[in-house]
């Protein structure tokens, strides 16, 4: 009886008394207790939550782990990942990184990498070092607010916190802890497509720093991705350069080519053959049933495929730089190519674009307080696209809601007259003009002659491919027209390579860190055949074969065959119309970047196959729809005669795909092996440096459960786990084989480890253990990295047999209930009553005195 009392006692306590409430997640290892995915800038009152100086979504986004056992948990070598087969590649947490019972990690965007999706929505994992998924949490598209965070609420649900603010390092219901005392975690990803190493360019220097800023036989240091020195090879070597791998380009060299007006997703469509005289503003036409007609290629233009192809597209023609990338899946394109205006650059990241109509009430707050503060970098606004009134009043609109700033870039601008390019002008706005495709809608262009006059600093953009050209170099063709036979020529050559080059740098605040050629900018350049003695008039008249070599963040990303394969090991042919060239768009580092160029377009060809309009085609020369479009449209014609074909497109071409006349053709081949007794070979700059000491017999450690390859240190030695190579012998029945081996870089090395993952940017004496290979097993690896392996067996123990469990003796269950227990639980069950008595008691007299 005592007994069946007191467990009843005891269940009825459990069911009344109320259990503590929890901010936090709950389980038996790591737990991911809270996210940040939409991060206020500095404009919007945003918070530098991992203090690193910078506030926004491309450094602040963070994911915060905890530990909820009463144990410490090594997670290095474990790794954080989003959405499996998708998004952002996966970072590897550093190794012995310990997370103490209690504690919170946090790991912010500036480290791992990891796009969280606003757009599609993305979810968020941690993996053991055996790609186990032990936790994962989950958010739908376009949900997120601004500075609200995802994470564990009081009742212990995973949800958006919408009633708090993120608090990395800390509770979910507290106050945060303050950036001070966030514990953050170092989560390494691939870093394939940042360029890590050294090389010399020769050539022709352009440095757009003045008209007269030319070095006939220049030469240019490039070191991790930066303009080292520039100098001529009349001038002294700078240090620096002793013994580095030098490139004789046989071109000219000029920083590269930026476009200020496009809209890349878009340029999977060809050029849109209308048929019509035009129209008077852009509404019209985009009203237009044949407008929707020409879209329709078959293929999703959100796809990253087609993001791709335009960063491709843009790269052919010389762009290291364009504006209006897409807003979805950034992460599979913002690091690689061309770079994206308006995504993260040199952290100057407050750059903001419009395309929709400027509504008469519209505000623009965040352009005026932008303004105000010195943080808008640049505003990049489609306005007054048409030839009427309509289009002109646009400017009104901008002038009356205090929105005319000088960091305002007006797109087109076609309907704008001297009034408008006066106010313009004066504040120290911008222009983009894209006259090809405003002859091909509108039948006339900008009136760019008055805006020049008024001081309007001048871009030059292609806009997109259903009405532009294929990139800046080649939409300088149809403006070099304009200027000579409608304006009477009043851009020098050296004006119009400014408005693909300094104007736009110097406009959007990229100025100190690139566009021009010299010391301590980023390595962003584009070498043409030198064909032509003014090196400026080279620009104007160079089409797709002159295009030798882009390199941007100095990496080679495209260029003519020989000059890659000298900068890279991983190239992929293209095969133009009488040339040839090579690009390298694969990156381990970047997610969805690992299809080919021919496995790119066959993915496009799959798409459109069943579709009424062709696929754009990547080059202008070889493009005869192009070329048959223009020469035929009413608009872009319009009582005059434009043929770009035989003004700049009809050239001879070499055997080898070369400008007949141009300083390519016929050069001696490109030679990079370095005399080894000036110090080395291109692949580490020349300089030999003291090897690490290696033990004749390297420590072991091990086993630890997990296989995957991470990093560790020669001191720690090998890590062994179950053996998966084969050792040369027979392997006892109670024996287990276990190896390993270790990695160790004995030579400076631009090359990467290809592992599960890769490993760049590597150090001598840096080490990686790779657990159950022996070193024949690991793969192909750099000349400067040694293998060693160890192998041991470990006795398989036999299960031993249970032992029975023993007799409970009669009385033992009842002392339990005889002892203190029974009368713990009597004694609480009769206060609880108790005080139930006493409240119901003073309800009553409470509704009593009510009534």
């Amino acid at each position: 009886m005592r007994r069946a009392l007191a467990l009843a006692l005891l269940m009825l306590m459990m069911t009344i008394t109320p259990m503590p409430a929890s901010a936090q997640g709950t389980g038996n290892s790591i737990v991911i207790n809270e996210i940040l995915v939409s991060v206020n800038n500095a404009n919007f009152g945003g918070t530098d939550w991992n203090g690193d100086g910078s506030m926004g979504s491309y450094s602040d986004q963070y994911v915060e782990l905890y530990n909820p056992t009463s144990e410490a948990i090594d997670i290095g070598g474990w790794y954080l990942d989003d959405i499996a087969d998708g998004g952002s590649p996966a970072c590897s947490i550093k190794w012995n990184t310990i997370l103490e019972p209690g504690g919170y990690l946090t790991f912010f965007r500036s480290w791992t990498q990891i796009e969280f999706d606003y757009w599609e929505g993305d979810t968020i994992r941690i993996l053991d070092g055996n790609m186990n998924e032990i936790d994962a949490v989950s958010y739908q598209g376009e949900d997120s607010t601004w500075d609200i965070p995802y994470g564990y609420d009081s009742t212990g649900n995973w949800a958006k916190l919408s009633d708090g603010a993120p608090t990395p390092g800390g509770v979910n219901d507290q106050e945060w802890v303050g950036v001070a005392n966030v514990v953050q975690g170092n989560c390494y990803p691939p870093q394939d497509h940042i360029h890590r190493g050294e090389y010399i360019l020769e050539g022709r220097v352009v440095t757009m720093e003045s008209h007269d800023s030319v070095i006939d036989d220049g030469r240019i240091l490039v070191i991790d991705g930066m303009i080292e020195a520039v100098w001529s090879a009349s001038d002294p070597t700078p240090s620096a350069a002793e013994g580095v791998v030098s490139i004789p380009t046989s071109g000219t060299i000029y920083p590269g080519f930026i476009d200020p007006h496009n809209h890349a997703k878009y340029n999977i469509i060809p050029l849109w053959d209308h048929g019509t005289d035009g129209w008077d503003n852009r509404y019209q036409w985009q009203a237009e049933d044949s407008y929707r007609d020409a879209k329709e290629v078959g293929c999703s233009l959100t796809d990253p495929t087609a993001q791709r192809f335009a960063e491709l597209r843009a790269i052919a023609g010389g762009n290291t730089a364009l504006q209006g990338s897409s807003t979805s899946y950034t992460d599979t394109f913002e690091t690689m190519l061309a770079r994206n205006i308006e995504l993260y650059n040199f952290g100057k990241d407050y750059i903001h674009t419009k395309v929709s109509e400027l509504a008469s009430d519209y505000q623009g707050n965040h352009i005026k307080d932008g303004n105000s503060s010195g943080e808008l970098d640049a505003w990049f606004l489609h306005l007054a696209e048409g030839i009427d009134e309509s289009s002109r009043a646009e400017f009104d609109i901008l002038v009356q809601n205090d929105l005319l700033v000088g960091e305002l870039v007006v797109i087109h601008g076609t309907g704008l007259t001297q009034a408008e390019f006066n106010a313009l002008g004066n504040v120290g706005g911008s222009l983009a003009w894209s006259p090809t495709s405003n002859l091909i809608l509108y039948g006339e262009t900008t009136d760019i002659a008055t805006a020049k006059a008024e001081g309007v600093n001048i871009m030059i953009g292609p806009d997109w491919a259903p009405s532009g050209s294929k990139s800046s170099m080649h939409e300088l063709k149809t403006a070099d027209w304009w200027d000579q036979n409608v304006l009477g020529d009043i851009f020098t050559d050296y004006e119009l390579v400014q408005t693909i080059t300094t104007n736009i740098v110097d406009a959007i605040g990229w100025d100190e860190f690139t566009g021009r050629i010299q010391p301590g900018l980023a390595a962003d350049l584009v070498i043409l055949d030198t064909f032509h003695s003014d090196p400026y008039r080279n620009v104007v008249e160079a089409i797709d074969p002159d295009v030798r070599l882009v390199v941007v963040g100095g990496l080679a990303v495209f260029g003519d065959v020989d000059i890659m394969q000298s900068m890279d090991d991983e190239i992929q042919i293209i095969q133009g119309e009488g040339f040839t060239k090579a690009a390298d768009i694969t990156y381990d580092g970047v997610p969805e970047a690992t299809q080919t160029v021919d496995e790119l377009m066959a993915f496009l060809a799959n798409c459109n196959q069943d579709a009424q309009v062709p696929l754009e085609y990547l080059f202008t020369l070889g493009d005869e729809r192009y070329f048959d479009v223009l020469n035929r449209s009413q608009t872009f014609q319009n009582g005059r005669s434009i043929d770009l074909w035989s003004e700049y497109y009809d050239i001879e071409l070499d055997d080898e795909g070369h400008r007949v006349g141009g300083t390519v053709g016929g050069a001696d081949p490109i030679n990079t092996t370095i005399d080894p007794n000036n110090g080395g070979n291109g692949n580490n700059g020349g300089e030999t440096v003291p090897e690490p000491d290696l033990p004749n017999v390297f420590a072991t450690y091990g086993p630890r459960g997990a296989t995957l390859s991470h990093p560790t240190t020669i001191d720690e030695g090998i890590h062994l786990e179950t053996c998966i190579s084969d050792n040369g012998q027979t392997t006892p029945e109670d024996k287990e084989l276990l190896c390993g081996s270790i990695l160790v870089v004995m030579q400076p090395t631009d090359d990467c480890i290809e592992l599960e993952g890769w490993y760049c940017q590597l150090e001598v004496g840096d080490a990686f253990a790779v657990p159950s290979k022996l070193c024949e097993d690991t793969g192909s690896l750099p000349t400067d990295v040694t293998c060693r392996d160890a192998w041991s067996y470990l006795d398989i123990e036999e299960d031993p047999e249970p032992e029975p469990e023993p007799d409970l003796p009669e009385n033992e269950e009842g002392s339990l209930l005889e002892g203190p227990l029974f009368w713990v639980a009597v004694i609480s069950m009769i206060g609880l009553l108790v005080a139930s008595i006493v409240t119901i008691n003073q309800n009553l007299r409470s509704s009593d005195e009510d009534e």
